[in-house]
């Protein structure tokens, strides 16, 4: 057994014993690439990642050819931490989906909060309710390339008349940190609401989300009459 086995089994016990909460930031990193980098110093690897990326957040954000270019990095192991935001994100929403009937704006929050946590660009996702706030489906409708995204009124038509929706909600998320929406986010907004009106299909609520705050429409009274008063 090498000097990194025997550091590696002792973390390993460690976790057994205090769990991985005990761990700092780059020492989960560390232990999430023994399985990909067997022989070297994955410690070594971890601080560079952080000193790189800058947290461990921004670690698992980054794409794959990133994190390749750190030294010690393998590819496997790069693809792996990529592909982690996505699958807490789907271990979040299989969680909630277990109690999928909704009880009230605070609980739709809490869902959709779940959908868009920790997104590099931004993303823009509608909620199908049925006529007891249940969730009939939800799907991202449009993915844009940094701090923008697009969406035809029409998707979010036929989305609702699809999925046989009573309401929608429909949420985006904000990278940059401030949950307040812009003049394109309000004229967005006004505009999917007219066109779902027109169908029978009211918005409930439009969300935008940062990782740490979010923005209700319905909340600030953007969603009635004084919405185009802006």
């Amino acid at each position: 057994m090498g000097v990194h086995d025997g550091h590696r089994e002792r973390m390993r016990e460690r976790i057994d014993v205090a769990g991985i909460d005990s761990l700092q930031d780059h020492e989960v990193l560390e232990y999430l690439l023994f399985s990909f980098v067997p022989r070297r110093n994955t410690n070594d690897i971890a601080h560079a990642l952080i000193e790189k990326f800058g947290s461990f957040s921004d670690v698992l954000n980054a794409d794959a050819a990133a994190l390749s270019e750190v030294p010690g990095m393998t590819e496997n192991a790069a693809r792996f931490l990529a592909s982690l935001p996505a699958v807490l994100r789907r271990y979040a929403v299989s969680v909630t989906k277990r109690r999928p009937k909704l009880a009230g704006r605070r609980a739709a929050r809490e869902y959709l909060a779940k959908e868009m946590f920790g997104l590099p660009v931004e993303v823009l996702g509608i909620l199908a309710l049925d006529a007891r706030d249940g969730i009939l489906r939800f799907h991202k409708l449009a993915v844009g390339t940094g701090d923008s995204v697009t969406v035809s009124v029409r998707q979010v038509a036929e989305f609702a008349m699809t999925s046989k929706a009573v309401s929608v909600i429909m949420a985006h998320n904000h990278p940059g940190g401030d949950p307040r929406p812009s003049q394109s986010d309000y004229d967005l907004t006004c505009e999917i609401a007219a066109v779902l009106s027109g169908i029978g299909v009211p918005l409930a609520d439009h969300i935008i989300f940062t990782d740490t705050a979010s923005y209700s429409f319905e909340e600030n009274g953007l969603l009635g009459s004084e919405r185009s008063e802006r």
